[in-house]
């Protein structure tokens, strides 16, 4: 770019790059570059970007997709390689380590999902499960139903309890976006709060079957576990919330503005849970 101002108004490069405030040494750094290097430059640039867009929360396999929606074609080795030159380490996952409850449900449901593949469409099956999430007034509970077809959280729920009404509105919100068919299987572990005369009344009146995973068995609901330690990881222990209002807004943007969104699932072909629904919908 120089050179050509050079040419187009005869001065000299220490003249253009003062008007510039350009040091010349960047100029002759970019003059001496190879293609190879300048195309190292340009693309590690953009992994930057990706990588702070999303808050570090990206590794190299997640960028590679990303690129990709650039119209950017960058091997996982390369892309790695240009990571560690500029210092992008992404947050490190820890260990999964499933949780399940107590085992409390009265009159538990069967393992539906036992031994049965993945559902082939959306509004198939649901899982949902409850963690805590720490603030400075107290403890506050969140309850998700995420779609197992898409990965997509389709309901959620944030009160300061652990009673029925926390899984209830979770449901009620779920099946008011959604309105899924009858026959729609929900899968939970035993909690309490899944068996409770309110809860089950909701899954009769909407024709949903449910499913309980077997006494301790986290495993048997490692979908949503495996969310809840992606949320932690992703979001709360970055920050601190003072109030509910806070920790309902930044959940918000988290799921709705994020997860469901923009964050590819290594699960579903490195797509967001929208981005995969709509792929499916565009081949149909």
């Amino acid at each position: 770019m120089i050179l050509k101002i050079c040419e187009k108004t005869g001065g000299g490069v220490r003249a253009v790059c003062q008007v510039l405030e350009l040091p010349r040494s960047s100029f002759y750094q970019a003059a001496s570059e190879t293609s190879q290097q300048a195309s190292d430059r340009q693309t590690g640039a953009l992994i930057e970007e990706i990588f702070n867009r999303h808050q570090g929360r990206y590794g190299y396999r997640r960028i590679v997709a990303e690129l990709s929606d650039h119209g950017v074609v960058c091997s996982a080795d390369r892309t790695r390689r240009l990571m560690k030159e500029r210092g992008l380490r992404a947050i490190a996952p820890k260990r999964f380590a499933p949780k399940t409850s107590d085992g409390k449900a009265s009159r538990p449901a069967a393992n539906l999902l036992k031994n049965q593949p993945l559902p082939e469409h959306k509004n198939a099956v649901w899982a949902g499960d409850i963690t805590y999430i720490p603030t400075a007034s107290g403890w506050l509970y969140l309850a998700v139903i995420i779609d197992l077809y898409s990965r997509r959280i389709v309901g959620w729920s944030l009160a300061a309890h652990m009673r029925a009404a926390l899984v209830s509105d979770a449901m009620k919100n779920a099946l008011q976006i959604r309105q899924p068919q009858p026959g729609l299987i929900f899968h939970s572990d035993r909690g309490s709060q899944y068996s409770s005369c309110a809860f089950r009344s909701i899954l009769k009146h909407s024709h949903i079957r449910q499913s309980m995973s077997a006494k301790a068995n986290p495993y048997d609901n490692a979908w949503t576990e495996s969310f809840m330690g992606t949320l932690k990881l992703e979001l709360v222990q970055k920050q601190s919330y003072e109030t509910e209002d806070q920790a309902r807004l930044k959940i918000f943007e988290y799921i709705e503005s994020y997860y469901n969104t923009q964050r590819k699932h290594s699960a579903i072909d490195y797509l967001s849970p929208s981005q995969f629904e709509n792929s499916i919908l565009t081949l149909n």
